[in-house]
């Protein structure tokens, strides 16, 4: 008998695309983007169930509608969400660098008013 090579079987992963899914969400509600990504995925929901035919139809409409320059306000809405998001993005971080002056500043009033070693963390 001809020795059999076992061929070697790739490990099934336990992530698929519901488990994405449900982790782009959740960071999307974490970071406040939850909208936009809820809009995108009603969006996209919408383009996959809708007839080749239609979906064919409705890039020739927006096609039109950019050449006759009647998109306008749907460009600035883009334009608006993305810098929505750069803003909120900046003021996150602001937010998260006034937070850790803060505290800094606080541990180490406590340390010259009451001396090093007498504050215990709340958290140990």
């Amino acid at each position: 008998m001809a020795n059999k090579r076992r061929k070697k079987e790739k490990p099934k992963s336990d992530i698929g695309f519901n488990q994405m899914l449900r982790d782009v969400l959740i960071a999307s509600m974490n970071k406040g983007q939850f909208p936009l990504a809820l809009g995108a995925l009603i969006f996209v929901i919408l383009i996959l169930k809708m007839p080749q035919k239609d979906v064919s139809t409705l890039v020739f409409r927006l096609l039109d509608g950019a050449e006759a320059r009647e998109l306008l306000g749907w460009v600035s809405m883009v334009i608006m969400v993305v810098v929505w998001y750069l803003h909120t993005r900046s003021l996150r971080r602001w937010c998260a660098a006034e937070l850790d002056r803060i505290s800094n500043e606080r541990n180490s009033l406590q340390r010259k008013s009451l001396g090093n070693g007498l504050i215990k963390s709340s958290g140990r």
